[in-house]
């Protein structure tokens, strides 16, 4: 399916990648040098915390635009890759074996990106956390929010072209928030 091609189920809706720079005072938890970003698709499934942050763009979401915001974590993973190969700081998220086979092998982990897109779905999951090589790139997701935070090393591009990197066709849109209400394990 081209890029181009993928809706949100409301036509007027189409699917596009908001973004912005977090402020350092935000950040500071989570990238000590203020380097972070928050990249997100829209529209999104209405969500209380995304409403307390000032987002408006709320829309009923369905396959294609569950299949192009994979494209975009896939696109975020391989372009963080670029700076190194990627450490799993989080714990784990392992595939389901059955009891039988636990007793012989010890639990699969998921693949990467499997373990960045299930807390984004899942707020009962633990969040994911990953660096990528040793220069401060890192990914986070998590408390149900389909909603990348990308803190980017020294060596990167300003964020503005590492973004346009990761968009492929979509429609960009720099979009700020208050973003206390959407940091991972903010209280909203």
């Amino acid at each position: 399916m081209a890029i181009s091609a993928i809706m949100s189920s409301d036509p007027r809706l189409p699917f596009e990648i908001h973004w912005s720079r977090v402020p350092a005072e935000d950040a500071a938890a989570l990238a000590p040098d203020g380097r972070l970003l928050a990249i997100w698709p829209a529209p999104v499934n209405h969500d209380a915390c995304f409403a307390a942050a000032g987002f408006t763009l709320f829309g009923d979401t369905d396959a294609a635009w569950d299949e192009a915001a994979d494209g975009l974590l896939q696109r975020v993973i391989d372009a963080l890759a670029q700076f190194g190969a990627a450490t799993l700081l989080s714990k784990p998220l392992t595939a389901r074996t059955s009891w039988y086979r636990r007793l012989f092998a010890a639990p699969r982990a998921l693949p990467l990106v499997e373990q960045a897109r299930l807390p984004m779905h899942w707020d009962s999951l633990p969040p994911f956390h990953a660096r990528f090589g040793d220069d401060g790139a890192a990914l986070r997701t998590g408390d149900g929010h389909v909603l990348l935070w990308v803190q980017l090393p020294p060596s990167a591009p300003d964020a503005a072209a590492f973004v346009r990197s990761v968009s492929a066709l979509w429609p960009l849109a720099e979009t700020t928030l208050r973003w206390q209400a959407l940091l991972p394990g903010s209280p909203e």
